[in-house]
């Protein structure tokens, strides 16, 4: 069963429905191997610990690295498609870079001067437009009938998000800053993308897309609500390498790898 859509005067093959199913050992393999992680760390104590540091950075590291080449993989399945090669490869590039901004945090660490701001968060902030494009050519390429209700969600949501953040931010640090405005930039990115993700995973469950278009969402949502939480800790100083919302992070990359291997079956 497929259906023959037409992108850029190019045709693209579809089905229209898939039948694959969600593996939820998978799931739960994915989410007690990041809470054991994060125990070990916690058993540290001290997150200054350079071993607690280095072992949290190669999580960083790896998990994101992993979806992105998973990522890779998928748009060069997809590569002669108008859409899909294009918006995998962004997404793949967005998780590259969220991978390479975390080693060039950890140097600066290292060698004692300030990470942030430097162009670690620029590496970081890359990924809201990436993964931004990403979302759009796939839920337009569809085409979905959104109603008026889910409209107003997806709008809403980042203006609320972000007018509370920056509410709470220049009320604790009474400067609109360097720091201020980078920190607002990462709650604009996030949440938007956040809005975008809940909407995909809202369009993609009803079967144009299928269940890995879908755990791809929920990955994306996962990460972004950890990005929103720890944007909030960071304004009470509140983040630590134990602290929860690393779950968030390690879990949502990890989901969506498993989301983009499953593609391999699609097509």
């Amino acid at each position: 069963m497929f259906r023959l859509t037409k992108s850029h005067d190019k045709h693209e093959i579809v089905p229209e429905k898939l039948e694959e199913k969600i593996n939820y050992k998978i799931f739960g393999l994915i989410f007690a191997a990041v809470i054991v992680f994060q125990f070990y760390l916690y058993t540290y104590k001290n997150p200054d610990d350079p071993q607690v540091q280095l072992n949290a950075t190669l999580a960083d590291f790896i998990t994101p690295l992993v979806a992105g080449i998973a990522a890779l993989f998928v748009s060069k399945r997809y590569w002669n498609s108008e859409v899909f090669g294009k918006s995998y490869l962004a997404l793949a590039l967005g998780m590259l870079m969220n991978a390479l901004a975390e080693i060039i945090y950890y140097i600066y660490e290292q060698q004692g001067q300030t990470p942030s701001p430097s162009i670690a968060d620029w590496l970081w902030l890359s990924f809201y437009p990436l993964a931004f494009y990403h979302l759009v050519k796939n839920i337009a390429f569809f085409k979905p009938k959104i109603s008026k209700m889910v409209k107003s969600l997806v709008i809403l949501l980042p203006i609320c998000i972000t007018g509370v953040y920056a509410v709470l931010e220049y009320g604790q640090e009474q400067a609109a800053d360097t720091v201020f405005f980078l920190g607002l930039a990462y709650v604009v990115g996030s949440s938007v993308i956040l809005s975008g993700a809940i909407l995909g995973a809202m369009v993609f469950r009803q079967g144009l897309l299928g269940i890995p278009w879908f755990i791809l969402a929920v990955g994306i949502v996962i990460l972004t609500v950890g990005d929103n939480w720890y944007s909030y800790l960071d304004i009470y100083d509140q983040y630590t390498l134990t602290h929860p919302v690393n779950l968030l992070w390690y879990a949502g990359y990890l989901v969506t790898a498993y989301s983009l291997y499953k593609h391999k079956k699609i097509l």
